[in-house]
């Protein structure tokens, strides 16, 4: 059986290397819109995708705690995005990029890898 999906009406969820992945996924513009969570790529993206994912939706979820990849992997991801010259409009890039950045709830040592994966749980409880 042949089964036809439009990728335009398909959003991709990442976690982890998978938010890597769906980041470099996305740069194809064949799908609707990217949300990560606790996004990995540690260096900065080339400014080829930074460019190709100009437009297309993405909201990233990062704890501030995760102690498998920095909260800088996704600040490094959303500031690229937003300062990119030529890019969106600076009044219109709430409607384009949205960051949620998590608080560990506690100053408690926690398990390792709590707050890497709480970043993905509240990702896709969110109702939006």
């Amino acid at each position: 059986t042949n089964i036809s999906i439009n990728r335009q009406k398909v959003s991709l969820f990442g976690f982890s290397e998978g938010a890597t992945l769906a980041v470099e996924l996305a740069t194809t513009r064949q799908f609707q819109g990217v949300v990560t969570a606790s996004y990995g790529f540690t260096g900065p993206l080339p400014k080829m995708a930074i460019e190709r994912l100009q437009g297309i939706p993405i909201w990233a979820f990062h704890s501030k705690g995760d102690d498998i990849y920095d909260v800088q992997c996704s600040d490094r991801l959303v500031e690229s995005l937003l300062s990119y010259e030529g890019g969106l409009d600076v009044f219109a890039v709430g409607d384009i990029i949205k960051y949620t950045k998590l608080i560990s709830p506690t100053k408690d040592k926690m398990e390792p890898g709590r707050e890497h994966v709480r970043a993905a749980l509240v990702a896709s409880r969110s109702a939006e």
